[in-house]
């Protein structure tokens, strides 16, 4: 049984390599350096406001983990096992930050289908179509009580 379990940040001291190496592994090249230094230079008890990371456990291994920094406007991404993939991992870990945080906002390309899918099934809604990092289509979505607004005023519209 797969359990969604919050990383505090005294514990991630502690997993932060086991989860660069997974997101290294097992992100399909999909995440970015700047999401990748984003997590390595993660700091602070408590996070900053809107931080979030959670994992997915089968037992005690490691099949996924999802992670919002800022709601989603400094970074977000989500890595999931291929094993584990079709299994709800995603979606569990995706709810579970939706109930904890009360808006999210990601940016997915829009070659990555499985990620699109996984927002769209959860609610999130796409509001604007940018150039993402690697020059590549890139929809916008918001989930929870977010605003077009906030993130506009952010500076990333």
């Amino acid at each position: 049984m797969i359990r969604i379990v919050p990383i505090r940040p005294t514990l991630l001291r502690r997993v932060r390599p086991l989860l660069l190496d997974f997101s290294k592994r097992h992100g399909d090249r999909r995440i970015t350096h700047r999401a990748m230094r984003w997590l390595r230079n993660l700091t602070g008890d408590p996070y900053p406001g809107g931080t979030w990371l959670a994992a997915a456990l089968d037992g005690r291994r490691l099949v996924g983990f999802i992670l919002f920094g800022n709601y989603g406007l400094d970074e977000a991404f989500i890595v999931v096992h291929p094993e584990y993939r079709k299994q709800a991992v995603g979606e569990s870990l995706l709810k579970a930050a939706l109930h904890t945080l009360d808006r999210v906002y990601t940016r997915v390309a829009c070659d990555n289908i499985p990620s699109l899918k996984l927002c769209f099934k959860e609610g999130l809604v796409a509001f604007h179509l940018i150039t993402g990092p690697t020059g590549k289509p890139t929809l916008c979505l918001g989930g929870g009580d977010w605003s077009r607004q906030e993130f506009t005023d952010y500076g990333l519209d």
